[in-house]
């Protein structure tokens, strides 16, 4: 168990250390991953999902790295550039760190390796939602001021 608390805290800084730091061109590399798409628009599964309630509740990693900047930014067109590409970082991070758990298949017994799949999911799948949410909230904000 130690060892898989370990793995996971390595790859959790290992994999966000990285994606903060990768040069603009290779996140975006994969655009059509943080593309909004058509179901989002109107925000209502984010509102189903209560993400207004709960998404400031989570821990914020820009914190520990210094770096990006919080939603509250919005309120300055000149910030919606530097913070949508900040919100595509941190979701192609969370993807990234929730497509390792294959790699715990091979020191672990099969159930405990689909255990922490299990587990990058659930860690993962609310900042990515959060991001989603907030990008979303920028493309409304964006076509309210330039429409």
């Amino acid at each position: 168990m130690v060892v898989n608390i370990v793995a996971w805290l390595c790859i959790h800084l290992g994999v966000s250390s990285f994606v903060s730091l990768a040069p603009e061109a290779f996140v975006n590399a994969f655009a059509g991953l943080y593309r909004v798409r058509t179901w989002e628009k109107q925000a209502k599964v984010y509102e189903r999902l209560g993400v207004k309630k709960w998404k400031d509740r989570l821990p914020e990693a820009r914190k520990w790295f210094r770096r990006g900047k919080t939603a509250a930014h919005l309120r300055n067109p000149s910030q919606w550039d530097r913070f949508e590409k900040q919100t595509n970082r941190s979701e192609l991070s969370h993807w990234a760190q929730m497509f390792t758990a294959p790699f715990f298949f091979l020191f672990n017994p099969p159930w405990a390796g689909w255990i922490m799949v299990a587990y990058a999911i659930l860690f993962n799948l609310p900042f990515i939602i959060v991001q989603r949410y907030n990008r979303v909230r920028m493309v409304r904000v964006k076509n309210r001021v330039f429409m």
